[in-house]
Parts: C-alpha cells; sequence; structure tokens
C-alpha cells in the first residue's frame, strides 16, 4: 500500500448473511488530500461500506485499512482508536450534543484522541483555540453563547464541520449531510466542507444519492462500479 493512501480496501467481503453477501469489493483507495464523491441509490449498501470503513462491522473477509492500520485484525479497542484519531465524521443527522455550546461540541473529538489533541496543540497552542480558530472560519462567531439546539440546521452543520476537523483527521466521511438543504445552501455547504478539508490536507469521502453532486470532487465513483454484488 502507498503511504500516500490514506483509505485502502483489497477483497473485503461483508453479509449480514454470509451467504448472501451486501459488500463485494476487490479494491478501493483514497489518497492523502483526495476528495472522492461515492453516489449509490438508497439500499445500496453506503451505510453498510461507511460501517466497515469506520469499523463498526467486522468483514467476513478481505483487508481494510485506515493510514496503514488494518482494521479487520484490531481488536474491537484498537478500532475505536484507529477511529478516535484518524477518522472525523459528519453524520447525516450531525449527532450534535444539544444542550452545550459550539466550542464544546466542537473539541469533543480531542477528548477521545491524544493524537488529534496534540495536532491542535501544536497547531493553535490550545484545543480550544483550535475550535475558536475552526469556527470563525465557518462564520459562526456570533452564535458562540448559544447552544447548538437553538441553531439553524446549516449552523449546526457547519458545528458538525468543525468537529470533525478540530485535529487534522486524515480520512473526513461525509454521510449524506445535505439531504436537507436547497441547492444554493448545499453548494456552499460543499465548497466550504473541500475548502476545509484541503486545508489539512485530509482526504474526504462524501456518499450521497444525488450524482448532480460529482463535479464538487476530484473523483465520482458509483457503489456498482466497485461493488460487484451491488453491479449484479
Amino acid at each position: 500500500m502507498s503511504i500516500d493512501q490514506v483509505l485502502n480496501i483489497t477483497d473485503l467481503r461483508f453479509g449480514y448473511n454470509p451467504e448472501q453477501p451486501l459488500i463485494n469489493i476487490d479494491q478501493f483507495n483514497i489518497g492523502r488530500g483526495e476528495s472522492v464523491f461515492l453516489k449509490g441509490p438508497s439500499g445500496s449498501g453506503k451505510s453498510t461500506l461507511l460501517g466497515l470503513i469506520g469499523g463498526v462491522l467486522s468483514p467476513q473477509s478481505g483487508k481494510l485499512s485506515i493510514c496503514g492500520l488494518d482494521m479487520t485484525q484490531a481488536s474491537p479497542a484498537k478500532r475505536d482508536s484507529i477511529r478516535a484519531d484518524h477518522l472525523g465524521i459528519i453524520f447525516q443527522q450531525f449527532n450534535l450534543l444539544p444542550y452545550i455550546g459550539i466550542i464544546q461540541n466542537c473539541t469533543l473529538p480531542c477528548r477521545f484522541s491524544a493524537r488529534r489533541r496534540e495536532r491542535a496543540i501544536k497547531t493553535s497552542g490550545a484545543v480550544t483555540a483550535a475550535a475558536q480558530e475552526l469556527i470563525g472560519q465557518l462564520g459562526l462567531e456570533a452564535e458562540l453563547s448559544r447552544p447548538v439546539g437553538e441553531l439553524s440546521v446549516g449552523q449546526q452543520q457547519r458545528v458538525a464541520v468543525a468537529r470533525a476537523l478540530i485535529g487534522g483527521p486524515d480520512l473526513i466521511i461525509a454521510d449524506e449531510p445535505t439531504s436537507a438543504l436547497d441547492h444554493d445552501t448545499r453548494d456552499r455547504f460543499i465548497e466550504l466542507l473541500n475548502r476545509s478539508r484541503a486545508q489539512f490536507n485530509s482526504a474526504l469521502l462524501f456518499v450521497s444519492h444525488d450524482q448532480t453532486l460529482a463535479s464538487h470532487f476530484d473523483r465520482s465513483i458509483s457503489l456498482a462500479e466497485i461493488n460487484q454484488k451491488a453491479a449484479r
């Protein structure tokens, strides 16, 4: 595997029923700094693939590595550690803690990952300062005194982006984060995400069923192209 590959998948097989595999991927890689759009209809296995990449699910066979670390052979505790250290995840429903503030939500990954905490301190002097810088870049300074439950959907999305980016994770995963947005707001959000991602030289895997978004990314792939089961 190239040292510039953040994600490397080889001969990956998974099925909730082993006799009927849902994921059957021979090869799929994402390089450092690369943005990849992965499209596929609902029910095609996108969420299952993200579960495998995040170490929430374990495949029946094959290899999946994050920054050279083999998720498929790691213990549950080690998978948790790899996920905390190397992945920044923007969930479709954001999964923010609604009763605490923006800074507290943004700094949560640094409480679970010493690596990301150290990187935030190295680049900004302190974890809180790193969060404040991200919040400033995302235009949320005026909202700092409000709990995130009082923010608009668009503002909550920006908090989710800041949380995913703090400490410079190697791979950012965005799971259908624009499904509730209008066209103009959606495009501005993706542009903002790509600018922030490029600043940290993180890789980005953006998953959606909306094929009109593909032009915003370095590479566009249909899940059916890489998943032999989905192509049948």
